[in-house]
């Protein structure tokens, strides 16, 4: 009797450990990433002055990407179907000098990159009046969804900070908008 009880405890453990290791697989497996670029390089410059400028990166999907550049601060504009969402990281990650990374990282369903779930980005941010050489690199998430585009989070640095911004996205969680546009 003692051995068919452990025999029964053991097979659900195995069973029940089973089918939670594949929902946990399933559910990081569901999604990918895909780059572009949105290093100066890359981009053409479509208006430029002693203020800033904006350039023109590569698009991904059917969303145009431009970064604007004014006072020394960096954001990007997402047009989708003629409407421009504006990720202005000032308002809710910096309040000084700003600097985009080289690219943009978009979230998807793996095999399907028109089923975006966002994009991350890197923001060097430099809040520190007194010390200008003193950056801190944020990770930036935005969801993208049918009907908006918008920042709904920030990945302070640490080991794992990509996996957490990812992850953020990946999750079956509603993500509010920080700031709505």
């Amino acid at each position: 009797m003692n051995k068919k009880i452990t025999f029964i405890t053991i097979f659900i453990s195995i069973l029940l450990f089973s089918s939670l290791s594949y929902a946990k697989e399933s559910n990081s497996e569901k999604y990918t990433s895909s780059y572009t670029s949105i290093d100066e390089k890359d981009c053409i410059t479509l208006d430029s002055d002693n203020l800033g400028s904006i350039q023109k990166c590569e698009s991904f999907g059917d969303i145009v990407v431009k970064v604007v550049e004014g006072d020394i601060r960096q954001s990007i504009i997402l047009i989708r179907q003629n409407r421009e969402y504006v990720l202005s990281f000032q308002s809710t990650i910096a309040t000084g000098f700003s600097t985009l990374g080289t690219q943009i990282e978009w979230r998807h369903e793996k095999g399907k990159p028109e089923n975006l779930k966002g994009m991350i980005v890197r923001l060097d941010v430099n809040n520190d009046q007194e010390d200008l050489n003193k950056i801190t690199s944020y990770l930036v998430v935005s969801k993208i969804t049918p009907n908006n585009i918008c920042i709904v989070g920030e990945i302070l640095p640490k080991s794992n900070q990509n996996e957490l911004a990812r992850a953020m996205l990946d999750s079956k969680k509603k993500l509010p908008c920080l700031k709505s546009n």
